[in-house]
């Protein structure tokens, strides 16, 4: 297909149907080299090949050519170095995502309390409303690490569903007496059943049957329909199932075309013909395409194989949403969107100008790789650790072939003399020395263990996973890397699902977020209004000691070189415990004006004790500076100086008190004294004597 043919670049009342349906075929077929790759890239992940067993075990009766090697029933293991890999560089990523912080930056304005609302918005939104985020999330990695490309669609998400709602005549009584009266004396039935249409829209026996029961039963029910749900939601699409770009693309919101593939049931079609206004006749023609047993599942091939599914067990019906640039007679580009089902010619389910304001596809696409500028050329985990991983299944499968050997090494026999049975325990019949033994077997070979431990470095180094003998600096950077790709992603994603929720949300939203004890207010603001989203994380906090001596070295730092007490140390501790104790953090710091409030009381206890005669005991752990201030605050009182000098007693326990508190603080100075080799500069202070 040619991008510059018109039915592909300028819009028109009608699209031709057979003309998307042929791009559409052979944009699949163009595909065909990766799309047989990404299967390969499946079965290497999955381990499957050829003649695979159920025991594991090699049987001639399984293959084409009758001949296996080494042997009829020789080892034939699975080695999951590809899964493992990804399963590694999943979670790790998850992680960062769930412990990322978003961060929105206005692109226009420097109102940073608005920003910081925005933020806590989209995170509010995520965790509370968008149900699927995470597990879409998953999904997507799945794809970038298995098959090279991860594609995440937004959209927005409007469902009404209808419920029965009961109208009891003590309401009706209560609210309109006189309206309650009409209906019990029958005397205007047939302007009540108008009016019982209009308001409910219901038909015409429905609202008679309405006022049958309201006057018999004095309750009647109508359906109602409701708004259920109206927010952004994600769905992660698999590059080689779901949806498909021009082979050649290079820039994926450029692209003059691309398709999205849905598996509908026939219920779900004839649905859209009332929720979204579907041609009747075009749903009729899919559904009745698919009942004579069409083809029109295009590549999903997989998708059926590996499930065991047949044509005739599927009953689903592949929809194809083609999204198109094209120009109107002005020149002026727009995003079309035509639905149709490629069995089904000439008819389409719908053609209209996509609404969305953000002007961009809603599919996000990211390569796992930029090692060439098109968009199908980035390679996968499995092609590249296929070799490696057949490395390790043939030590693997030697070993054990190896290990069979010595256990139960081939029997040597005069000919026509075998014995009868062999094993532990047996009686053997004597018979000339030497006559009957065992063949030698192979020396152990440490060589297999030494090729097997090669290959896993190889691995672990390629990739950048933590394991003994890799650079852990390079290790950090390749999965630092890795986690600012998919940020990258996600930073879009983000994007559209803010720009949808502008367009689409209420003018105003509240809520509520870990960590900030008032209810916080969002509004949508100017349609203009744009914004830049980032999340943030290092994959060293990955690893509680590096952050531990991270949070020590800047706390040391802070102790000599912060003369004007600039380092905001409490928030430094809820960093770190936040990254320590991910999901624990809010229940365990309280925030700043709390923890003041909390030792204030603390300290008042203290002092009451010490007046009523109680002997102070101060505790290892303690706010000793804050509640030491507190103390000498209260102590400073005129009253209780001369209260102090005429008690004796009283003097001798707040001097004990004292001691402890002040040993306490100096025991803490010692450990520093201890890393720094001196004693830390008090904040605000210049050290100069």
């Amino acid at each position: 297909m040619d991008a510059s043919d018109p039915e592909l670049l300028y819009a028109s009342k009608e699209p031709d149907v057979d003309y998307l349906i042929q791009a559409y075929q052979t944009t699949q077929s163009d595909l065909g080299e990766w799309l047989d790759r990404r299967q390969r890239d499946w079965d290497v992940r999955n381990c499957q090949w050829a003649g695979k067993s159920s025991d594991f075990k090699k049987h001639t009766s399984l293959t084409s050519t009758g001949e296996v090697f080494p042997w009829d029933g020789a080892s034939d293991q699975e080695v999951r170095l590809a899964d493992e890999l990804i399963g590694c560089r999943v979670a790790m990523c998850m992680n960062a995502i769930r412990r990322a912080h978003i961060v929105a930056t206005p692109t226009e304005s420097n109102d940073v309390a608005r920003a910081s609302v925005i933020s806590n918005f989209l995170r509010w939104l995520i965790q509370s409303r968008m149900d699927e985020f995470y597990s879409q999330c998953e999904l997507s990695l799945n794809h970038l690490f298995e098959k090279g490309l991860a594609v995440t669609y937004v959209y927005w998400d409007s469902h009404d569903l209808k419920q029965q709602q009961s109208i009891k005549m003590d309401e009706i009584a209560q609210a309109m007496p006189e309206m309650a009266q009409i209906i019990a004396d029958g005397s205007m039935d047939a302007q009540i059943v108008e009016l019982l249409k209009e308001n409910f829209k219901v038909s015409k026996s429905k609202g008679k049957a309405m006022l049958r029961e309201l006057r018999k039963d004095g309750e009647t029910t109508v359906p109602v329909t409701r708004q259920v749900i109206n927010q952004p939601r994600i769905k992660a699409l698999s590059p080689d199932e779901d949806v498909f770009f021009p082979s050649w693309t290079i820039d994926p919101q450029q692209a003059p075309y691309c398709f999205h593939v849905l598996k509908m049931t026939p219920e779900q079609l004839k649905a859209k013909v009332s929720s979204e206004k579907w041609d009747e006749e075009f749903v009729d023609a899919a559904i009745d395409s698919n009942a004579r047993g069409e083809d029109n599942s295009g590549n999903n091939w997989r998708l059926r194989d590996n499930l065991d599914v047949t044509d005739v067990d599927d009953q689903t019906i592949d929809i194809v949403y083609t999204y198109q640039r094209l120009l109107d007679e002005d020149n002026i580009p727009g995003i079309f969107c035509t639905v149709m089902c490629p069995s089904v010619p000439e008819l389409y389910a719908k053609h209209t100008l996509l609404d969305y304001g953000n002007g961009q596809y809603p599919l996000i696409v990211t390569k796992l790789e930029e090692t060439s500028k098109r968009m199908y050329s980035s390679r996968s985990y499995p092609e590249l650790c296929e070799s490696l991983q057949q490395v390790l299944k043939v030590e693997t499968d030697s070993l054990i072939d190896r290990t069979s050997l010595a256990t139960l090494p081939p029997l040597e026999y005069p000919m026509g003399r075998a014995p009868s049975s062999w094993g532990p325990g047996v009686k053997v019949p004597y018979r000339t020395p030497g006559e009957t033994h065992f063949a030698d077997t192979p020396r152990f070979d440490p060589g297999n263990i030494e090729i097997r431990r090669f290959i896993t470095q190889s691995a672990n180094n390629y990739f950048g996973r933590n394991a003994q003998g890799v650079d852990p600096v390079e290790a950090q950077a390749k999965q630092q890397a890795i986690v600012d790709k998919v940020f990258s992603h996600l930073k879009q994603v983000l994007d559209q699902v803010y720009n949808l929720y502008q367009q689409y949300g209420p003018d105003e939203e509240f809520f509520r977020v870990t960590g900030v004890n008032d209810i916080q207010k969002f509004a949508k603001g100017a349609a203009g209004e744009r914004f830049d989203f980032w999340l943030q994380f290092d994959v060293a906090t990955q690893d509680p000691t590096q952050m531990v001596e991270r949070v020590k070295a800047i706390a040391e730092l802070g102790g000599m070189l912060d003369k004007n007490g600039t380092l905001d140390t409490e928030k430094l501790l809820q960093i770190a415990v936040g990254q320590l104790l991910p999901g624990a953090a809010d229940s365990v710091m309280l925030p700043t004006e709390t923890a003041s409030a909390k030792a204030m009381d603390e300290e008042r206890q203290t002092i009451a004790e010490i007046y009523a005669g109680v002997p102070p005991n101060v505790k290892e752990g303690d706010a000793h500076e804050a509640k030491l201030q507190i103390f000498q605050q209260w102590l400073q009182q005129p009253d209780i100086t001369q209260k102090v000098q005429q008690d004796p007693a009283l003097q001798g326990r707040i001097d004990t008190y004292l001691k402890q508190r002040q040993m306490q603080i100096q025991q803490k100075q010692n450990a520093q004294i201890g890393r720094l080799g001196t004693a830390p500069t008090p904040y605000g202070q210049t050290g100069e004597g």
